[in-house]
């Protein structure tokens, strides 16, 4: 397994039992509690998860062809601006600021599950699809790092194993939430994400580094 690999997994598994955590649990926790009498819970939320990943593919996807047709004009220019985002990114995620606060605004998903969910009573598989795929549409540091990445994979396939590896390396702590996610939390949160943070900001200098070799 390549450095690169390595590093996209720990960024994601580091991070899922806080950020993802903080970020992804109120709309499932909120579905979970409307279907609190289905008879199989866990697989109802492995049926939310697995579609949230698959809107992580689907963005993988489009922003992968939009990588494309910019490198297609100058890959430096690519690198430079993917670097310059994942290295602000990085450092606005260990600050928490009003940077990071506005482009991880949650306005919608919270109208959505304050509003929309008591109103419809979302409940069974249909719309644990449903809900799980918009899921993947919660604005996100962490997605848009990846999405990030994905713009710059070589090829689709890539760009969609990126994408998927996030997601399946998010499952464990999304999909038992209720259990060990809110004590990995508290005692070694922090920890976790001042690592993957970290990994992000390296990432980006690395990008710096390749615009540079590729502009000469």
């Amino acid at each position: 397994m390549s450095i690169d690999f390595i590093a996209l997994i720990s960024v994601a598994l580091l991070s899922s039992f806080s950020h993802c955590y903080a970020m992804c649990s109120g709309l499932n926790l909120a579905f979970l509690r409307l279907n609190a009498k289905e008879k199989s819970p866990l697989l109802l939320s492995l049926t939310y998860q697995i579609f949230r990943i698959l809107a992580y593919i689907f963005l993988g996807l489009v922003f992968s062809s939009f990588g494309n047709v910019i490198s297609r004009f100058s890959q430096s220019l690519l690198f430079f601006a993917l670097g310059v985002f994942m290295v602000l990114l990085g450092l606005a995620m260990f600050v928490r600021g009003n940077f990071l606060a506005f482009f991880e605004s949650n306005f919608i998903f919270n109208f959505l599950r304050e509003k929309l969910l008591k109103k419809f009573h979302f409940r069974g598989y249909k719309n644990a699809m449903f809900l799980g795929f918009l899921n993947g549409f919660v604005p996100c540091g962490l997605v848009y790092f990846y999405l990030a990445l994905s713009m710059s994979a070589k090829s689709l396939f890539y760009s969609v194993l990126i994408m998927a590896i996030f997601g399946l390396c998010t499952l464990p702590a999304l999909l038992f939430l209720n259990f060990f996610s809110r004590f990995l939390n508290e005692k070694l949160g922090k920890i976790y994400l001042y690592l993957a943070y970290g990994i992000i900001i390296i990432y980006g200098v690395y990008y710096l580094y390749l615009a540079l070799k590729f502009s000469r």
